[in-house]
Formats: structure tokens, sequence, C-alpha cells
């Protein structure tokens, strides 16, 4: 282990102290400089000025201790500590302290990325349990699907070992600046007393210091809160029991009279950012206000809310798995342990009251690239759908877009539902969730007359020559995605539904990169049918009529929808809203939920 010696920089004898403190702070810029990169969009790389604007005392505190804005301007405390105690203790400036050094600089940096990736890709707090699943059952299948070439993944070594590389030599030209006796008395006290300070900081903020607002930065108590947070998630998915859910979910007693055919759609990527940013809320609001006069022609009504997701930018299982099953599922394990529990015994979702409601429950999955056959029967099990059509199924040989890729939503959602409709004569509880709109929202199909064409069409020179990956206007990408869904899901309304369909599309969670930490985890809900009566029905849920919410802030939860389509089904059949199952707007988590909940 000889790379102690690498150097590429040579330390200026006459300026080593110039040399030091620039290659101290770049060092420490560099653990915060991927999550200001990540959040590049809402983060200025300086403080602003606005620290100050609640008085002196507290623009000092959010400029010392704690900011909201993720600029890189912070301090790790461990690297503080060993560059003090390199700088003042001559008998530790030897070869093995420095490669000391430099696997902790290494390691705290991947934490620090680590960190970075989850907090403002998926918005949640770094847990060692939970992402190593995602990341055992995620990195695959993002390989899979992403259709890089093998030189972009020997490009991206090659990047990594670069940037390796770099940070050595960084860290070997500090430590030749650092060692004894080229840097003055002034140097050494100041390094001394800023690893004091950093100390007692700790001491008095502890947890806090694991925070990434937080101006000193402890790796160990990050390190803490996450092996804690590790450990209770393990206990609270291995302590489950589902008999609160059986209780609040037990619907045996209340019978569906008008059986509508049920399209639940969950709509990939739709997010209440649409609302949240100026550009945007225009264009979607238009867009909005020109699909709901469609609609009224047609003869269907609208009424819309906005309903928070347990998951952000990403796990679309999870959230559509919440509003099936009634239950907050947030983490990827979380999901795990219930997809396995669930392969016997059967959980009390909205599809299996549905069949019991004589329902014909079917999903529809149409990315190219499929699982094996053991894992949908998996699936199948777990859900408990009567039928799963997959690609295989979809009699389709036109051109692919985008993630997985896929086919054109039109074709999938109309001739699903056309094979669907030929094959059994029972209500029809149709769930799926679109693909076109999924990151990174190119190429995208074009809206048809005729969807049966899309089987005849090529790939067109434009859409040919956009790479997957690569980088364009990802805002305005994002816009024409969601405006190609809804524009396809209005077709699909207004040409395959019937007077007793109900269409309800929801958002799975908030689109990765185009969206920030505050947007929110909020997405839109419709609901779409021709019975005026079912409709009026939502607006004490806090829906607007229409298809555009009326507050940016969320009324509902995934978890709790489960329990409002349950009882907005019956309401319209007639039952009294006193002897309605309970409303739970929050799903079920314990026994006292069952007991609080809304009448």
């Amino acid at each position: 282990m000889a790379f102690y010696r690498l150097s590429a920089l040579r330390v200026d004898e006459k300026r080593p102290n110039l040399v030091f403190w620039v290659g101290f702070s770049v060092l420490n810029a560099l653990f915060f400089l991927p999550i200001y990169l990540l959040n590049r969009e809402t983060t200025p790389l300086f403080p602003p000025l606005s620290i100050f604007a609640d008085g002196l005392w507290i623009g000092l505190t959010r400029l010392f201790l704690w900011r909201e804005n993720l600029d890189p301007f912070r301090l790790g405390l461990e690297m503080t500590l060993l560059i003090a105690l390199w700088v003042n203790v001559r008998i530790l400036q030897r070869p093995i302290f420095r490669v000391i050094i430099a696997i902790v600089y290494v390691l705290a940096f991947c934490y620090y990325l680590y960190e970075a990736i989850i907090v403002s890709i998926y918005h949640a707090d770094p847990v060692f349990f939970s992402q190593y699943y995602l990341a055992r059952d995620g990195i695959p299948f993002l390989a899979q699907h992403a259709h890089a070439s093998l030189w972009l993944y020997a490009l991206a070594i090659v990047g990594v070992l670069a940037a390796l590389l770099a940070i050595l030599i960084l860290i070997n030209t500090l430590l030749d600046s650092g060692a004894a006796p080229k840097l003055t008395r002034a140097t050494r006290i100041a390094t001394a007393l800023l690893a004091t300070l950093s100390v007692f900081a700790a001491f008095r903020y502890q947890i806090y210091t694991a925070k990434p607002e937080m101006i000193l930065s402890s790796l160990t108590f990050k390190l803490e809160k996450n092996v804690a947070d590790s450990f209770a998630l393990y206990r609270d998915i291995s302590s489950f029991d589902d008999a609160a859910m059986r209780q609040a979910y037990d619907y045996r007693a209340y019978a569906l009279d008008k059986k509508p055919n049920i399209y639940l759609i969950f709509v990939e990527s739709y997010g209440s950012v649409l609302y949240k940013r100026a550009d945007y809320r225009a264009a979607y609001t238009k867009l909005l206000s020109e699909l709901e006069q469609q609609l009224n022609k047609g003869g269907w009504q609208a009424t819309s809310a906005l309903s928070e997701s347990p998951t952000w930018g990403g796990g679309s299982w999870m959230a559509y798995t919440s509003t099936l099953f009634g239950l907050r599922i947030d983490n990827h394990p979380q999901y795990l342990s219930l997809l396995n529990k669930y392969q016997v015994e059967s959980y009390p979702d909205l599809g299996r009251y549905l069949k019991t409601q004589g329902y014909y429950y079917a999903w529809i999955s149409s990315i190219a690239d499929e699982l094996d056959d053991r894992m949908w029967n998996r699936y199948i099990r777990f859900l408990g759908v009567d039928q799963w059509l997959r690609y295989r199924d979809l009699d389709y040989n036109g051109p692919l877009y985008g993630w997985g890729p896929a086919p054109p939503d039109q074709y999938v959602l109309n001739y699903a539902n056309q094979v669907l409709q030929k094959q059994t004569d029972q209500p029809l509880f149709f769930v799926t969730i679109t693909q076109n709109s999924h990151f990174p929202w190119l190429p995208q199909p074009p809206v048809i007359e005729d969807w049966r064409t899309f089987n005849k069409m090529t790939m067109t020179p434009d859409e040919t020559d956009v790479a997957p990956g690569e980088p364009t206007n990802k805002r305005q990408n994002y816009l024409n995605a969601v405006e190609v869904q809804l524009r396809m899901l209005t077709d699909l309304i207004l040409n395959s539904g019937d007077e007793e369909s109900l269409f309800i599309l929801v958002g799975d969670h908030q689109p990765p990169q185009v969206a920030g930490r505050f947007d929110g985890w909020a997405t839109p809900v419709h609901v779409i049918s021709q019975d005026p009566a079912l409709i009026d029905i939502f607006a004490q849920y806090g829906f607007t009529p229409g298809l555009k919410a009326k507050t940016t802030t969320p009324t509902l939860h995934h978890e709790g929808n489960y329990s409002l389509f349950v009882r907005a089904l019956l309401e319209r059949d007639g039952v009294d809203p006193q002897a309605l199952p309970a409303y739970l707007p929050n799903g079920v988590r314990a026994e006292a939920q069952i007991k609080t909940a809304l009448p």
C-alpha cells in the first residue's frame, strides 16, 4: 500500500499555509458537493441573504449552525480532527497515519455520496437496512432496463477511478503541506482551535450533526443514527401483525348493488410539482381545462384532489400497493416482507374485496423485458388477481418507447380493455401503471386516432436519434410526457368507457430530477364518471369538481384511498352514511387508528 506516496502537485515551500487551507477547504467541500449538485435547481451555491430576514442573531445561527440551503460550505468533524492531529502531533506524521487519513476520507466521501442520493432522489433518511434491499433488487433491474452500452459502463468505471485518483492526490498534497515544520504557528493553533470547537459543537448538538442541514457534519453520528434506524425498521417489520388490518377491512357485511367497471390507473411520475412551479402550473392548468371540456362534451364529469404518496421520485410499487392495501408502505424491505408473507395467506385488499362482489380482477404490465414466470406468479398470489396481462399477451409488434422499453400506453390500455371485455361478463376491476411518463420522458409516442395502427408504425428519425440517457431539457420533456399521458387517458375514457364505467387516475409519486424537496410528496387523483351522484360523494373527502385540485395541500393519503373508495361505492348504492365502514384517512397502522377513525 504505497499510494500515500502518490503526489502530482508539488507543494510550494514558500506558501505551504495557502496550499494547506485551500486543500483543507476543497476536501471538506467535496463531502457536500454531491447533495448540492443533486439539488442545484433549488439550492444557490452561496447562502442567500434571506437567512438574515428574521434578525441578525437568527441569521448568524443559520450561517454557522443550521442552513436549509444545501450548499457545500460546511465542515466534516472527523476530517477536521484527523488533520488537526496530523498538523500538531509530529509523532503521528508517519506513513501509516497518512494511509489511515486517506482511507477514512474515501469511506466518508462514499457515505456522503450515498446520503446525497437517498436524500435527494427518494427524500428519505439513509437507512442501511432499507437501502441494501433497494439496491440489491433495484440496481440489476435498472441496469437491465437502461440499455446502456458497455462503453458507457467502461467510461463510468474510468471516471470513478480518475475521481479516486484525484482525491488521493489532493489528500497527499494537503498532508505534505501540513507536515512539520512547514506551517506557521498561527495555522497550527487555528487547526487545533477549529478541531476543539468542532468537538464541542458535536457534543452539544450530537444527533443533529447527522442531518445534512447542519453546518458541522459528523460521520460518527450519521452512522449511529443509520444503524439505530436500521434496527428499528427491522424490529417494526419483524413484529408486523395484520390483525388490525383484518378488522378494519372486514367488509363482508357490505354488498355492492351497482357494480361499474372500475379502472384504477396509476400514472407514472404524475406529481403535484405541476402546481408548484409557475411555468408548469400555467401550461398544466390550461391543459386540464381543455381536457375537462372534452370530457364534459362526452357526458363525463370529474372531481380531483391531491394525495400524499408514501414514496418520492421512485418506488412505484410501494405507492400502488399502499393504495390497494390501505397500509402505508414506504420502504422496500417492508414491501418484500409483505410479498413473502402473502404468498399463502390472503391480505384483505381492495382487489380481493371487489372479487367477493363478483368483479374480475386484472392487472396489466407492458414492459418488454419481462420477469421470469416464477416472479410473476409471486405477484399474482400477492395481489390475488384473476389475470395478469404481460407484454407477451399484448400482440404488439410496433415501436417501443422510453423506459423498459414499453409499447405506447394508448395501445396497451385499449388492447387490454378490449381483450378483457371479450373474456368475461363480470364487472371489471382493471389495474395498471402507465410506462411512457417514466423518466427520462423521451422519446414519447404520439396520441393517434386509431390505437391499432401502432402495430404498423416504425420509429421516426427524431425518435430514434434520442438516446435514453441523453441530457436534454428535462423539465420540458417531463411536461410533454404528462401532456401525452393525460391526452391518452382522456381518449381512452371517451372512446372505451361506457356510461357505467368509473375511472380513477392516481399519480404514483413526484418526478425525479425536475421536482425538489420543497415540492412535497403529493400527487393528483382524478375520479371520472358519468354518474353525477357518485362524483358528488367525493366532495366530503376534499375533492374539487373538475380536473384541477383546489389546493396544493394534500387532503388525502394513498393508504387512505382504499377505505375511501369502498365508502363512496357503498354510499352511491344507498347505504346509510352512518352505517358505512370507517374512513381511515391514514390507512391502518395500529388498533388506535381504527377506534379514532372518521365515522
